[in-house]
């Protein structure tokens, strides 16, 4: 999976949640029509968060961390607003197969109806047998709620008929339900392995599958290197340290700047091919090298799925991005399905609440964005709708 921290959780404990998260309410509210969430009233100090809302807060903590932000119990005292669900159906465009059986997806639904989720877009990184395994159990027990994306052949990348095979695969899982191709992942130890050397995203044994998705009118999710930080040596002066089980520094790798010039390069080679750089081209600490690349690149639109808490601590500088490229960003989550990550996203996304953790939270507390209804409903609808209708290009 792409998120940065530990979030996924075993089978069983994940559908535990879920149906837990269902509980409280004593029956599916998806079925009445959205609420715009109401206007915050204050708490009384220290009260529990109702209805299944509470933050979860970091879960990557290390030993003796001393002053951790992750480990004090903030005295602030601030209106909070109470999230039962989305304002309007939503559309998920990043999420995975997190439910491994019927009854876990099934429970999934409910919750999707409880909150307001119209639809999630798995991303399944797989292809033929497995890609429609895995549609089978979404798409095909529940018929519009769930959108299927397919992954690549990463087989033998050196042998004379893989190209064939690229374009083959992205017919065939197109031709089985696809609607996209994702999440494929480069993070500085290659798209794929051919042998023990990495063979990189701007690798021209690569081109006929860029070139295929835009032909089959596939857009193409990307997960490209992970935040710059993480790159640099994880010492006191690095305020991702906290997540030193996830750095890559000193593991070989190309480094941030190469990693994203390398996109940028299969970017400009396919113009005609549409690209989702996921958590925003790991650059959501820089708003203003995100909308250059947005700028350079008309064919690539970016989410925010597991970086929402980068923003949190910017609402402001956020707000304003969002407004401005509210044509050019996907509503996605990237995290287990349960009632308190999808408040968070409400909450982050729709209020001007303060000092709350933010979904897939890490590092910090942070504000609510309180985004305009025109700006929400393009992020959250209309740009999923137009990019996930299929467009093939006219032979």
């Amino acid at each position: 999976m792409s998120r940065i921290g530990p979030r996924s959780v075993a089978p069983g404990l994940a559908l535990a949640l879920v149906l837990a998260a269902l509980v409280p309410s004593g029956r599916l509210e998806g079925r009445r029509q959205p609420q715009p969430s109401p206007t915050p009233a204050p708490p009384p100090p220290s009260a529990p968060a109702a209805d299944g809302d509470a933050e979860r807060g970091p879960e990557d903590l290390p030993e003796g961390d001393c002053f951790s932000p992750g480990r004090t119990e903030s005295r602030l005292v601030v209106p909070r607003t109470h999230i039962e669900r989305f304002s309007i159906p939503v559309v998920d465009t990043h999420s995975h197969a997190y439910a491994e059986t019927a009854e876990q997806v099934d429970a999934w639904v409910a919750l999707m109806d409880r909150v307001g989720v119209r639809q999630s877009l798995i991303l399944t990184g797989e292809t033929g047998a497995k890609f429609r395994e895995l549609s089978a159990r979404y798409a095909g027990a529940h018929p519009g709620r769930f959108l299927m994306a397919a992954g690549m052949d990463k087989q033998n990348p050196d042998a004379p008929d893989y190209a064939e095979r690229l374009r083959r695969a992205v017919r065939d899982d197109a031709a089985a339900g696809a609607v996209a191709l994702g999440e494929l992942t480069d993070k500085g130890r290659g798209l794929v392995q051919a042998g023990d050397r990495a063979v990189f995203i701007d690798d021209p044994r690569f081109d006929p599958l860029w070139d295929e998705a835009g032909r089959a009118g596939l857009p193409v999710f990307i997960h490209i290197a992970e935040p710059a930080a993480f790159y640099d040596a994880p010492d006191g002066k690095n305020e991702l340290r906290r997540s030193g089980n996830w750095s890559l520094y000193e593991k070989g790798t190309p480094g941030f700047e190469e990693l994203l010039e390398k996109f940028e390069r299969v970017l400009s080679r396919h113009p005609q091919t549409r690209f989702v750089a996921v958590h925003a081209f790991n650059l959501s600490n820089d708003l203003g090298r995100v909308g250059q690349l947005l700028e350079r690149h008309p064919n690539v639109q970016v989410d925010f799925a597991a970086r929402m808490w980068e923003l949190a601590r910017q609402p402001f500088s956020a707000r304003r991005f969002f407004d401005a490229h509210a044509d050019r960003i996907l509503f996605g989550t990237d995290n287990d399905p349960v009632f308190g990550m999808y408040a968070a996203h409400v909450r982050q996304l729709e209020t001007e609440d303060e000092w709350f953790w933010p979904a897939d939270a890490e590092w910090w507390r942070g504000y609510g964005m309180k985004l305009p209804p025109e700006t929400l409903r393009r992020i959250y609808v209309d740009n999923a709708d137009a990019l996930l209708r299929r467009r093939p290009q006219a032979k």
